[in-house]
């Protein structure tokens, strides 16, 4: 089951992304209810497929136990600083923009500063991680 969401990865984000702004759109009371369950299942996908990768290489007897236990630490830290990052970031500038020049603008601002903050935080990271 896993290898099946791991290939269309693009596709569930675009749907997960779609469904969101839909239902802040048309659906304004299920928006936070929709936009948590969002997020929940983009977490626990991540996830999945991190301990997925690391359980593979372990079976695979390329690595010790505590080697993949810190691997394991280290990506999933990596990952939820990444996401708050991103979240955070995303969160101040799409509503700064939105209230300044409209909706849309501040939508689009808000996905972009989330994808460079996101982009940032997990370059500096990767090279953290790599030093040690």
């Amino acid at each position: 089951m896993l290898e099946n969401l791991k290939k269309p990865h693009t596709l569930i984000a675009i749907f997960l992304t779609a469904t969101l702004v839909i239902s802040v759109l048309y659906f304004p009371i299920w928006g936070q209810i929709v936009s948590v369950l969002v997020l929940l299942t983009s977490i626990g996908m991540a996830i999945a497929l991190i301990l997925k990768k690391h359980w593979e290489t372990y079976q695979q007897a390329e690595c010790t136990r505590e080697k993949m236990i810190r691997n394991l630490a280290f990506d999933i830290f990596g990952f939820l600083l990444t996401m708050g990052a991103a979240m955070y970031i995303g969160r101040l500038t799409g509503g700064y923009f939105g209230l300044h020049n409209g909706f849309w603008f501040g939508l689009l601002a808000g996905f972009a500063g989330g994808f460079v903050v996101a982009w940032a935080v997990r370059s500096v990271w990767g090279r953290l991680v790599a030093e040690v």
